[in-house]
């Protein structure tokens, strides 16, 4: 993948930096060396090559020691090798423009303006700030990377919570219409209420759910709508009992996690039954925290136990859990001899 013109780290945006970086160093060391009120020719020639002093112990640092001794583990052994870089070039260019500036430029006549301690202050000013410079970039380019990832991260995310959405049993909607199908043939006055107790049901599946968090009180009406629904499938055989406690207007949850719930209720007790079966719901609010409890018998054939999609409700439910409640949840399921008993806690 091509790296495009404007971003940070991109070849040809770092070369016009540098370059950059040191036209506007040689104009700001030209005001501070000049020797009269314009800077003259000899005043060019020398930023110029003091300048040049500068740029390979600048380069060494942010390119060779900063990358390869630029840590908590080396971190002597690079102030060691900066401080001997620092000393050498400041060496080199005492030296030059005391004793070897006559010998390359005989046609100038140049002096060293600092003695070699003043060099040294000088260098390691210099070396400090770009260093600065480096690191300060270096922060931008990792943030701009962590920014990245996090959004790549985000949209997996986002992406994994709409399939596990999707995976809600199918099979729920197809058996409603088989009942609603039978109640008219048999003209049952309960007909209009049920085909818009699904309507409403199936709006909320496939359009208010696409919100990682909806109203608790309209994910808790959901869940009546679905109760109903399934009683009507279940017959007067079924006895639900519902408590419902605390304050829930104001609370938001993800979406679905308590139908899934419920779903698997009804798989593993009420239709795998042939007496009296029992499903217990129990919703309590309390200081923001959602302790939610589902308990129902065990019908003789369990069919959860069944088919190729073995506990996937359950499974589909923990992930997003996982996903959307990191560190803030607690799931407890028991399943006993004669029953099974799911108990969440939840920070709203």
């Amino acid at each position: 993948m091509k790296k495009k013109y404007w971003e940070l780290n991109h070849p040809i945006l770092r070369i016009i930096q540098h370059l950059g970086f040191w036209v506007l160093s040689f104009f700001i060391f030209l005001y501070i060396f000049k020797t009269g009120i314009k800077p003259e020719k000899i005043d060019h020639v020398y930023t110029l090559l003091f300048q040049l002093s500068l740029i390979p112990a600048v380069y060494l640092n942010i390119e060779l020691l900063l990358p390869k001794l630029g840590n908590r583990k080396r971190i002597l052994f690079y102030l060691f090798s900066l401080i001997a870089i620092i000393i050498f070039f400041s060496w080199i260019n005492y030296n030059f423009f005391d004793k070897w500036s006559a010998k390359v430029f005989p046609d100038y006549f140049f002096i060293s303006y600092f003695t070699f301690r003043e060099i040294i202050l000088f260098f390691s000013v210099y070396i400090i700030i770009t260093t600065l410079l480096k690191l300060s970039k270096s922060w931008f380019l990792v943030s701009g990377l962590q920014k990245e990832l996090l959004e790549k991260e985000k949209q997996k995310t986002e992406v994994e919570l709409k399939a596990l959405k999707a995976q809600i049993n199918p099979h729920f909607f197809f058996n409603t219409l088989n009942s609603i199908y039978s109640m008219a043939l048999d003209k049952d006055e309960r007909l209009p209420g049920t085909v818009l107790q699904l309507s409403d049901l199936m709006r909320y599946f496939l359009y208010e759910s696409k919100d990682n968090f909806v109203p608790l009180q309209k994910e808790l009406a959901v869940a009546d709508n679905y109760i109903a629904l399934q009683k009507i499938r279940s017959g007067k055989q079924l006895s639900i009992e519902i408590n419902k406690e605390g304050e829930l207007n104001g609370q938001k949850i993800a979406p679905l996690l308590l139908i899934t719930f419920l779903e698997n209720a009804f798989k593993h007790g009420a239709k795998g039954s042939s007496g009296n079966t029992f499903i217990k719901l129990d919703i309590k609010v309390e200081k923001n925290k959602l302790n939610f409890t589902v308990e129902n018998n065990k019908g003789l054939i369990d069919e959860v136990n069944t088919g190729e999609h073995n506990g996937l409700g359950l499974e589909n439910v923990k992930r997003q859990l996982e996903l959307l409640y990191p560190g803030k949840h607690l799931l407890n399921i028991k399943d006993q001899q004669d029953r099974f008993v799911v108990a969440l806690q939840l920070s709203l």
